[in-house]
C-alpha cells in the first residue's frame, strides 16, 4: 500500500505542470546598455548590476535604456507617543527603451507594508533586502517586456 501511495505521489510531482517563464526563450540574446539612471541610487545600481549579468555583449539585439526610480517609506500607523510603528515601502519605476529605432516606455510598481523595528540596524538592513527583492522583482517585469518587443 505504501509503495502504491509513494509512486502515485511521485507521478503527481512530476507532472505538476511548472516551466520556467524562459523556457522558449534565448535569454542571453539581449543586450542592455544603460545610458543614464535618476533617482534611489541604491536600486539602480542592484538594477544595473543584474542587467549587466543577464546581457550578452554580443548579442544584435541592443536595448538603450535610461532608468528612472523613485522610492518612498510612507508612514501608515503610529503608536500613542506618535513613534511610527508600520510603514509602506514603495518604489514606482519607469524604463525609457530605444529598440531599432523605436521608442517605448515601461513603468511598474512595488510596494510593501512593514513594521516598524525596536533595533535601527536591524530596520535599515531589512529596508536594504526590500530594496534588492524591489530590484529583482523590476528587472524580471522589464527583461519579459523587452523579450516581448523582440
Amino acid at each position: 500500500m505504501r509503495n502504491i501511495i509513494t509512486i502515485i505521489f511521485l507521478i503527481f510531482l512530476s507532472n505538476c505542470g511548472y516551466s520556467s517563464i524562459y523556457k522558449d526563450v534565448k535569454s542571453n540574446d539581449i543586450f542592455v546598455n544603460i545610458l543614464s539612471m535618476q533617482g534611489d541610487k541604491l536600486i539602480n545600481n542592484l538594477i544595473k548590476n543584474q542587467l549587466e549579468l543577464y546581457s550578452n555583449k554580443s548579442s544584435q539585439n541592443i536595448y538603450n535604456l535610461n532608468i528612472s526610480t523613485n522610492f518612498q517609506k510612507i508612514t501608515l500607523a503610529k503608536n500613542s507617543s506618535g513613534a511610527a510603528t508600520n510603514y509602506q515601502l514603495s518604489v514606482s519605476s519607469n524604463f525609457e527603451v530605444n529598440y531599432n529605432g523605436e521608442k517605448f516606455n515601461f513603468s511598474f510598481k512595488e510596494s510593501l507594508d512593514i513594521k516598524n523595528f525596536s533595533d535601527t540596524f536591524e530596520q535599515n538592513n531589512y529596508e536594504n533586502t526590500i530594496k534588492t527583492n524591489f530590484a529583482s522583482s523590476l528587472r524580471e517585469k522589464l527583461i519579459i517586456k523587452l523579450l516581448e518587443k523582440q
